[in-house]
């Protein structure tokens, strides 16, 4: 239910079935046992469990299929989008309404107070290979007798169906719609359904990490609940002390403390007590676009948070949304897109690196958030509006869910910073200074100097030193940040602009001067062995040329970013090759690959082009293509040995109130995002934790990009 408050490369077959042609093939057979000891490589179910109607003996009435639940469940009363395929229960499993098909046959429903329909919903999970539920256990229902006897009765259904059929289980209490001092009634509840109960002594009751998992599902809310985070704390530390694993239901924001979350340290110390964080993530997007850069901008953040803290990150998924008949909203408020908006958020979670996946819901067809069987034809009467699967097989979503679970024990695809391979590290320029992260994005050797700032290009040689330039010069450094190679143009207004340099096979080193607007060649006694003297690139020296590279072919490229052109010079200044850019194209740099064309990132149009020898462009990246995040001002780039392009992404010359998450990328030549460097993989308080020189630049204002034991000529 609705509590109040980018892409990675998979299999090829999984990508064309379940990407692109989501009808998919009878799942091949019933999954066998699960294994009940871990949460970890599951895909649960929430299980809400509440639905009643009025001749099943629990004398509720129809409790979540009509408004009114003492009244006749019939056109004008009702609260659900979805209609339940029921065809493959018993008679005695289904209560009959006031709804009439199209062929004028009654239309039917299911009783959650029915045992043999909760055990047959169990075995839908097995044959398609769901490993098991939460079921919700809603804590202001414990105290009215004729609930709380109701719960107690779909819970005994719920063991029974999971023992029956393998499947794991465990209980959730949901806090909405307590008051304040009430919170304790979850205690009391679980006591007695321990120690009376014995649930837990149950072998298909979910454990994790030792222990048996109970998930409280409510807490950090910013909708005003009456009950207090005090209250909650004092919950997950008595449930801890009791030798549970607790689980925590949160808002999609608690790492931010904004927009659903509250903004109080006391819910962080709250989930650092836990063991399980689950953000709920219902209508916090609504299209696969949207949940693909949610994954990147919030879930991947957040996945990394918890690592850091020993903690597990369970992500929640959900098919589509809507609630038309419940609160008046538009049918399909949230398309389900023939399950792609659903597979969206599967894979964008496995790319991110989760490793458990909660999918709300099995059977809430209140909000349109079931997975289970439901039917296409409907009933329709008096202007009664329903939701369908759009003419899919009704186990559809059952289908997708057991595929999802394959999808997350796949280890063949593996998590963001594991495609990086082993001992992968990233040597990164920025504003102030330089930068090496290890795999898991470490700042593992840093340096800055009061006397560098732009440092655009960077490179790491062969014995270990660094060399770099930056505004003032060229200067090479080696492991303990001594300079053991220092090259300064005159200190002159209007000519100190060194925008890049390049390590050349004899040792010398490319140096291109925008300032004197000359191209160098400079020996290790700094002598200048080779001087170019280049075509006017404009008055501000800072934007007449970004960067400039020997070829394989001796000649060299220059990005003319003013003039909106590539030139291609000999060593004696003459231009044996141009391209003109777009009108509201600026270079940053031109690389010269091994098939003869020449890669250009194009920092104000925010895409990169290849082209060849004749001008025509043979591919590009731009903001059409969906990466789950925003391409913008593409200005580093290295090209891998395998063609594969590590791009940053700088959000710093873009419209006043941007903040680009992604901070740099990988991405091959299909387009497939292989992994992301975010902002909050480096900040600290809001900035890379690095000494601040006081300087207009913000610290994340990264300019330069090197995977390490790449060999440099393919940069």
């Amino acid at each position: 239910m609705i509590r109040n408050p980018l892409i990675f490369t998979l299999l090829s077959i999984i990508t064309s079935v379940f990407c692109l042609h989501p009808a998919l093939a009878q799942t091949e057979a019933a999954s066998a046992p699960v294994d009940c000891s871990t949460l970890t490589g599951k895909v649960m179910v929430g299980y809400q469990g509440w639905f009643n109607c009025a001749d099943d003996g629990a004398n509720l009435g129809w409790k979540h299929w009509a408004r009114n639940r003492r009244k006749p469940f019939a056109p004008g009363n009702v609260t659900v989008d979805l209609w339940p395929d029921v065809s493959e229960l018993d008679p005695d499993e289904r209560f009959a309404t006031g709804f009439k098909h199209a062929d004028g046959s009654t239309a039917e429903v299911f009783s959650s107070a029915n045992r043999k329909t909760v055990q047959r919903h169990f075995r839908w999970m097995r044959d398609y290979g769901i490993d098991g539920a939460f079921l919700q256990r809603f804590a202001s229902g414990l105290s009215a007798p004729a609930l709380l006897r109701n719960n107690n009765t779909v819970l005994s259904h719920v063991r029974a169906g999971a023992n029956q059929s393998g499947r794991a289980f465990a209980v959730m209490y949901d806090l909405s719609g307590l008051k304040a001092g009430q919170v304790k009634r979850v205690r009391e509840d679980w006591t007695r359904l321990c120690e009376q109960e014995k649930i837990t002594g149950d072998t298909t009751y979910l454990h994790h990490e030792g222990k048996p998992l109970v998930a409280v599902w409510g807490i950090g809310f910013s909708d005003n609940r009456p009950y207090s985070l005090g209250e909650c704390f004092e919950l997950v530390k008595w449930l801890k002390s009791s030798g549970c694993t607790v689980m925590l239901g949160v808002p999609s924001f608690w790492r931010e403390g904004t927009r659903d979350a509250v903004n109080d340290p006391l819910l962080h110390e709250i989930i650092q007590a836990a063991d399980v964080i689950s953000p709920w993530t219902i209508g916090r997007y609504r299209s696969p676009q949207e949940a693909t850069r949610h994954a990147t901008r919030v879930w991947q953040p957040d996945q990394r948070w918890c690592e850091q803290r020993e903690l597990d990150f369970l992500p929640v998924v959900f098919p589509g949304f809507s609630w038309h008949n419940l609160h008046g909203g538009k049918l399909n408020q949230i398309p389900r897109l023939k399950g792609e908006f659903f597979w969206s958020q599967v894979s964008a979670a496995k790319r991110v690196g989760c490793k458990m996946i909660y999918v709300a819901m099995f059977d809430e067809v209140d909000e349109g958030t079931a997975i289970f069987k439901c039917t296409n034809t409907p009933p329709t009467a008096n202007g009664a509006q329903f939701s369908t699967f759009e003419g899919l097989p009704s186990d559809h979503y059952l289908k997708l869910a057991g595929r999802a679970g394959t999808l997350l024990k796949d280890k063949s695809v593996s998590k963001a910073h594991a495609n990086k391979s082993p001992g992968h590290r990233l040597l990164i320029g920025y504003g102030e200074g330089l930068m090496e992260l290890d795999q898991a994005n470490n700042i593992v050797w840093h340096y800055q100097d009061p006397e560098i700032e732009l440092v655009y290009d960077a490179w790491k040689l062969e014995n270990g030193n660094i060399l770099f330039s930056h505004r003032f010069g060229v200067r090479e450094v080696n492991p303990a940040k001594q300079t053991v190679w220092d090259f300064k143009v005159p200190r002159e207004k209007g000519k100190q602009e060194i925008n890049s340099c390049q390590p050349l096979e004899d040792g010398k080193v490319l140096i291109l001067d925008c300032g004197n607007q000359r191209l160098l060649e400079v020996n290790r006694g700094q002598q200048v062995t080779l001087a170019i003297d280049l075509p006017d690139g404009g008055k501000n020296p800072h934007n007449r040329y970004m960067q400039a590279r020997k070829t394989p072919q001796d000649t060299y490229l220059i990005s003319y970013r003013d003039n909106k052109k590539i030139l291609e010079l000999n060593a004696k200044g003459k231009i044996i090759w141009q391209y003109a850019l777009q009108e509201n194209d600026r270079p940053f740099t031109a690389i010269r690959l091994e098939n003869g064309r020449t890669l250009v990132p194009c920092i104000t149009s925010y895409r990169i082009i290849e082209i060849d020898p004749e001008g025509k462009i043979t591919w590009e990246l731009n903001t059409k293509d969906d990466l789950g995040f925003q391409l913008l001002y593409p200005v580093g780039v290295h090209v891998r040995k395998n063609g594969n392009l590590v791009v940053i992404n700088s959000d710093y010359h873009h419209k006043k109130g941007m903040n680009n998450d992604v901070q740099a990328f990988e991405i091959n030549r299909q387009k497939q995002v292989l992994w992301t460097l975010t902002k909050a993989d480096l900040e600290k308080n809001g900035k890379v934790p690095v000494v601040e020189r006081g300087t207009k630049m913000p610290s994340h204002h990264l300019l330069s990009i090197q995977v390490l034991g790449e060999p440099l000529e393919l940069k």
